[in-house]
C-alpha cells in the first residue's frame, strides 16, 4: 500500500490502515493458543478461551468512512451496535462509535472504536479479545485468577448494556480483553474496585483501632466460653456477661461482619474464628486480645510520643519499663505471661525443623516457663536440658516441664545473661524470641556471653519473626513497630541483620526455616 493509494482511495491515515490491516492479517491466520501465546508466553488456558476478534482504536470524521475502508482492505463489515461506546481508557471530549467487521470464515474480525473528530493516528496497540468456553462460573473465576496470577494486570472494565456482555481489560505482553456474556457484578468489582475504593482503604486502616477494642471487649466478657456448648440469643448473653442486650448485640454484628461469629436472627454462634478466643482451646487467644485491647492498646496511644523523642510509649504510658511494671503489677505479668504463652503454640513444631543430636544438653537460654525446651526433650528421649533464667520464673518452669514428663532431665539453672555466665557444655543453645528484645549492643552481649560457654561446632537456634528483604510483609513489620512502642530497646530485623549480629559474636548463620505466622528458626554454628 502507497502514499498515494491511501489518497485516493482511502479516507483513514496510513497509520491507522496499516494498523487495521496487520490486525485482520493476525486474526486472520492465529490460533486460540498462539492468541494466548502473544498476550501470556507459555500460559496452558486455551482450552477454556476462544479468540473471537482484535480491538483496536482509530479516528476518523465518521464510522461510516471506517466502514468504506474496511470493505477496501478486504474486511467484510458486520451489522453495527447501536448507540455511542465509551471505552477504554474513556474520553469525555470525542463521540466514540463501534465498527465491526468480519476477517475470512470462523466469525472471527476486529472490532474498531471510531473516535469521530479525533486526532488521526492516536490510537493504541490492539487489544486481543477472547471469550470463556461455557457458562461455568467455578470455572470463569479460576480463569480470571490464572491471568492475574500469571502476571496479567487489570485495566478497567464495565457493563455493555446494549450487548448485554462484560468486558474486562488487561495488560501484559500485549492488551487483552475477557468478554463474559451478562451483568457479572462480582467479577467486575474483583477486576475494578469499587470507585471509592481508595476512601474505604483509608476508612478501614483508620477503623483498625475499633476491631482491636471490640475483640478486647468481647475477650472480657467471655463471650466465646459462653457459645462453646451451641448458638445463644443477645438477651441471654447479655444477662450472663451483666451487659446492656442492644449495646451488646451491636458490638457482636460488627464482629459478626468480620467473620468473628455468626448470626442467625437473634441467635450467635462461634465460627472457626471466633473460637480462637475461647479460653479453653489449644492456642487460645483470648489473653492475646486481652492484651492487645487493653494494656498495649494504651501503650499505643502514645507511639507519637515514641516517634518524636525515641522514648517507649509503655515507659511514656505506665511510668516504668515494661518488666519493671509488671513486677509490681502482677494481674498484668499474669495476663502478659499467659497471652505470650497462647503465642508460644507454634514451638511444638520447632523440634521437627531441627536436626538434633540424639544426646548431650540443650541449654533453654531466658527459657521462661520452659514450653521450647520441654517440646526438644520430648522429641528427642537422650538429650537432657537445662533452663537458664531469672530466678521468680523458675516455679513455673519446674511444673510445666513435670507436665512433659521430662523433669528428671532438666537442670534449672537461675541467672541473668547479662551479668551471670550461661551453663557451659551445651551441644544446642537455644534462644526464643529473645534478641527481638533488645538493641544491637545488648544482643552482642547476650550472644558473646553464649559464645563463651559454647565449644566450636555446637548448635545455637535463634527462634525470631525476620523482615523480609525483599518485600514488605505486613505482619513482621507490624512487630517492629510494637517492639518500639512497648519495649524498651527492642525491634525486628532482617535476615541480613541477623547473620552480621551472629557473626560479629562468633557465629555462623547456616539456614533459616519458615514457621507459622511469619517466624523462623536460625540455626548458626559456633565458631
Amino acid at each position: 500500500m502507497s502514499t498515494s493509494d491511501i489518497g485516493t482511495r482511502f479516507t483513514l491515515g496510513e497509520r491507522d490502515l496499516r494498523r487495521i490491516a496487520d490486525a485482520a492479517q493476525f486474526v486472520r491466520g492465529t490460533t486460540t493458543g498462539d492468541a494466548l501465546d502473544a498476550v501470556l508466553p507459555g500460559t496452558d488456558l486455551a482450552r477454556h478461551l476462544d479468540f473471537t476478534h482484535a480491538a483496536l482504536r482509530v479516528s476518523a470524521p465518521t464510522p461510516e468512512d471506517v466502514v468504506a475502508d474496511l470493505v477496501a482492505l478486504g474486511v467484510t463489515p458486520c451489522e453495527q451496535p447501536p448507540g455511542a461506546v465509551r471505552d477504554r481508557p474513556g474520553r469525555d471530549d470525542v463521540d466514540v462509535r463501534v465498527v465491526r467487521g468480519e476477517v475470512g470464515c470462523g466469525g472471527r474480525g476486529l472490532e474498531i472504536s471510531v473516535l469521530c473528530g479525533g486526532v488521526p493516528g492516536e490510537g493504541d496497540e490492539p487489544s486481543l479479545v477472547f471469550r470463556p468456553v461455557g457458562d461455568d462460573e467455578v470455572l470463569l473465576r479460576g480463569v480470571y485468577e490464572s491471568l492475574l496470577d500469571a502476571g496479567l494486570l487489570a485495566d478497567g472494565g464495565g457493563y455493555d448494556k446494549h450487548e448485554d456482555v462484560t468486558v474486562l481489560h488487561f495488560r501484559g505482553e500485549r492488551r487483552m480483553e475477557l468478554t463474559v456474556p451478562g451483568q457479572c457484578d462480582p467479577l467486575l468489582l474483583r477486576h475494578s474496585g469499587r470507585p471509592d475504593q481508595a476512601r474505604r482503604d483509608m476508612l478501614h486502616l483508620m477503623s483498625g483501632a475499633w476491631r482491636t477494642r471490640a475483640l478486647a471487649v468481647a475477650a472480657e466478657l467471655g463471650v466465646a466460653d459462653l457459645l462453646a456448648d451451641g448458638p445463644r440469643t443477645t438477651a441471654d448473653l447479655a444477662a450472663r456477661t451483666g451487659s446492656v442486650p442492644d449495646n451488646l448485640r451491636r458490638v457482636l454484628r460488627f464482629l459478626a461482619s468480620l467473620g468473628v461469629f455468626d448470626v442467625d436472627g437473634d441467635s450467635w454462634s462461634l465460627t472457626p474464628l471466633g473460637a480462637l478466643l475461647r479460653s479453653d482451646v489449644e492456642g487460645s487467644q483470648r489473653d492475646l486480645a486481652r492484651l492487645y485491647g487493653g494494656l498495649f492498646y494504651r501503650s499505643f496511644g502514645a507511639l507519637e510520643h515514641t516517634v518524636r523523642t525515641g522514648e517507649s510509649a509503655f515507659t511514656h504510658v505506665f511510668g516504668a519499663d515494661p518488666f519493671d511494671h509488671f513486677a509490681v503489677h502482677p494481674a498484668d505479668a499474669r495476663l502478659f505471661e499467659s497471652a505470650m504463652a497462647a503465642a508460644t503454640s507454634f514451638l511444638k513444631i520447632v523440634p521437627a525443623a531441627l536436626e538434633l543430636p540424639a544426646e548431650g544438653t540443650v541449654v533453654d537460654v531466658a527459657g521462661g516457663d520452659g514450653h521450647l525446651l520441654g517440646f526438644v526433650l520430648q522429641a528427642v528421649p537422650g538429650l537432657r536440658g537445662v533452663l537458664f533464667d531469672r530466678p521468680h520464673v523458675m516455679g513455673a518452669a519446674r511444673e510445666v516441664l513435670a507436665g512433659y514428663g521430662c523433669g528428671e532431665r532438666v537442670e534449672l539453672a537461675a541467672g541473668d545473661f547479662f551479668a551471670d555466665p550461661v551453663p557451659a557444655g551445651g551441644a544446642v543453645y537455644l534462644l526464643s524470641r529473645i534478641l527481638h528484645d533488645w538493641d544491637d549492643e545488648r544482643c552482642a552481649v547476650i550472644l558473646d556471653n553464649i559464645r563463651r560457654a559454647a565449644q566450636p561446632g555446637a548448635q545455637l537456634v535463634v527462634v525470631e519473626r525476620p523482615i523480609p528483604e525483599a518485600h514488605l510483609e505486613p505482619l513482621p513489620l507490624a512487630w517492629d513497630v510494637h517492639m518500639m512502642v512497648n519495649n524498651v530497646h527492642g525491634r525486628e530485623r532482617t535476615l541480613g541483620e541477623y547473620r552480621e549480629l551472629l557473626r560479629g559474636c562468633g557465629f555462623e548463620l547456616v539456614e533459616s526455616r519458615p514457621l507459622p505466622l511469619d517466624m523462623a528458626v536460625l540455626v548458626a554454628r559456633a565458631r
